[in-house]
């Protein structure tokens, strides 16, 4: 009978996760000031503080409902990317969204942002398009688009529940450019 071994397949993915349970545990702890320090403000400014949020509020999250509900997520789908694109293109692409969310959350928004949803989108468009051809794109991607932009965009429209569903969209439509991009030089 051979033997079953546990394997550490998707080592960014499970950093990230690492880090993410870090900061929401270390946020209960210190009654908030995690997400005050790491979370991004609404604010564009070079303060190398407010620089440093606009990349580290993907680890930090409101409570563990917010946590676990993209911690699933992320653990579904960051180890198809990562083995698709490998850990340091994933790492690049996941800060690369990190980024650009941040910033423009600081010129468009009034409210702080924290948690990895942002993140959560890009690697759900992402996935839809692991299986593309050069010069293609499958039907299966427009209609994840469609129907996560549209979802997005009525939930923001309707519903008030401190969801930041700007940066699910940035997220969703940074995913579909980096999943481009890097997805033709991988070809």
């Amino acid at each position: 009978m051979s033997r079953i071994k546990v394997t550490f397949n998707a080592p960014v993915t499970i950093m990230f996760l690492a880090l993410m349970l870090a900061a929401t545990i270390g946020n209960y702890l210190t009654l908030g000031m995690v997400n005050n320090i790491f979370g991004c403000k609404p604010v564009l400014s070079f303060h190398p503080m407010i620089v440093m949020g606009y990349f580290t509020h993907i680890f930090c999250h409101a409570n563990l409902e917010h946590f676990f509900g993209n911690a699933i997520f992320l653990l579904l789908l960051m180890p198809l990317l990562e083995e698709k694109y490998g850990s340091l293109t994933l790492i690049i692409m996941i800060f690369t969204t990190a980024f650009i969310t941040g910033i423009l959350n600081a010129v468009l928004l009034s409210t702080g942002l924290v948690g990895a949803s942002g993140i959560v989108f890009m690697c759900i468009i992402m996935s839809s398009l692991t299986m593309c051809k050069a010069g293609e794109i499958p039907f299966t991607f427009i209609l994840v688009f469609v129907c996560y932009i549209g979802k997005e965009v009525i939930s923001g429209l309707l519903v008030d529940d401190n969801v930041s569903r700007f940066g699910h969209i940035i997220g969703g439509c940074s995913g579909a450019i980096l999943g481009k991009v890097f997805g033709r030089e991988r070809q």
